[in-house]
């Protein structure tokens, strides 16, 4: 399980390595949370290329050089090369102690993996499968975009299909950090149930914690820290000071922080967040909560991610580009086996939480596992690079 994380890039240096249509995404949903974004690479999109064009962001037009990590807040790599994306993590993260880094589709490099996000300007949704199925995550984003009757945040920077310049929406930057074996601090005088909520949440996701007491803690204790939780600013505000990179969460001041916990839906893999823009909202948010949870807790969609969690290894193999994974996990969980007519695509119970489909969904929920592992593996065989 990763541990969800709404960050505050307002202003805050971020880089992205890579110019593809990938790149592009990530670009778009920094400048949506008002990042100041860096990009790296010989070319770019048309979106990147224009927003370079007209100052949005900065764009050095080579290739990676050794420094070019130093000073970010958050760094990801989003190129086509391994051997590049595995340069900008060593850097970032092992030599320069940058807490939030990204190599898409290599989650043993990253310290985050992005969310998919919808929002309809009062709630804020946030779909993550712990980096198991990308797939089945965007096909839950879009259920909640017409659940919330609202666009995508990934169809902006284009009208007509010529690009347009991105707004800062000062909205926060969804993530889920991967948080196992990482020193995470939890500060308090006396242990509130939301403090044990937050303990709670950091055991399930295989961090390292330690428990202290505000006036007990030195210098030397943050100096590998990943994250810190407290109630108030003035726990660490002096460590903060020296610039120590660790992510922090305020629980009774929590737009001062880096980062903060949202109210969540969980159901193995799947974690769901929830969270309104504003306090006014806080109801309304809560009540989509309960609904979603019914929905979605205990109903097969954990199983299923995992299920295809399983098979990303020998998938990741068998393909040479993130496109061409990501268009071989579409083909496996959208196709429906309907006697003597087309394919349908798989609904995944969104829409239709009562469908008995025969479809890797319903053979997955229902420990058909045979029928689900002999499909896959009938589908890779088929198109494979190799």
């Amino acid at each position: 399980m990763f541990y969800p994380a709404y960050i505050n890039l307002q202003d805050r240096k971020c880089l992205v390595v890579g110019g593809g249509t990938v790149a592009e995404r990530k670009v778009v949903a920094m400048l949506l949370s008002g990042g100041n974004v860096t990009l790296i690479s010989p070319d770019a999109t048309e979106l990147l290329t224009f927003l370079a064009h007209i100052g949005t962001i900065h764009w050095h037009k080579r290739q990676l050089k050794a420094g070019d990590t130093n000073g970010y807040f958050l760094v990801c790599a989003a190129t086509d090369f391994k051997d590049i994306n595995s340069a900008v993590f060593a850097e970032a993260h092992e030599k320069n102690k940058i807490r939030l880094v990204n190599v898409v589709d290599v989650i043993p490099q990253c310290t985050f993996a992005a969310a998919s996000v919808v929002t309809n300007g009062e709630l804020m949704l946030s779909i993550s499968t712990s980096g198991k199925s990308p797939a089945t995550s965007r096909r839950i984003r879009e259920y909640f975009e017409k659940l919330l009757n609202t666009t995508s945040l990934y169809t902006l920077g284009y009208e007509a299909g010529k690009p347009v310049p991105i707004e800062n929406q000062e909205l926060p930057y969804p993530v889920y950090l991967l948080l196992e074996n990482r020193n995470c601090f939890v500060l308090y005088k006396q242990k509130t149930p939301e403090i044990e909520h937050r303990i709670s949440l950091l055991q399930q996701c295989g961090a390292s914690v330690l428990c202290m007491a505000p006036d007990a803690i030195k210098s030397h204790h943050l100096d590998n820290a990943f994250l810190v939780i407290t109630n108030e600013s003035s726990a660490v505000g002096m460590y903060c000071e020296e610039k120590r990179g660790f992510i922090r969460e305020y629980l009774n001041e929590p737009n001062t922080g880096t980062y903060f916990t949202p109210h969540l839906i969980v159901d193995d893999n799947l974690i769901i967040s929830v969270a309104a823009r504003s306090i006014a909202g806080t109801e309304k948010a809560e009540r989509l909560r309960k609904k979603l949870a019914n929905q979605f807790e205990n109903n097969g969609y954990g199983a299923f991610i995992e299920f295809l969690g399983a098979h990303r290894s020998a998938i990741l193999r068998s393909f040479s580009t993130s496109k061409k994974r990501a268009d071989f996990f579409e083909t496996l969980i959208d196709n429906v086996e309907v006697n003597g007519s087309q394919p349908q695509r798989c609904c995944l119970r969104l829409t239709d939480p009562g469908c008995a489909a025969e479809c890797l969904f319903n053979w997955v929920r229902g420990d058909r596992l045979e029928c689900a592992n002999t499909y896959t593996s009938n589908l890779l065989d088929v198109h494979s690079d190799n």
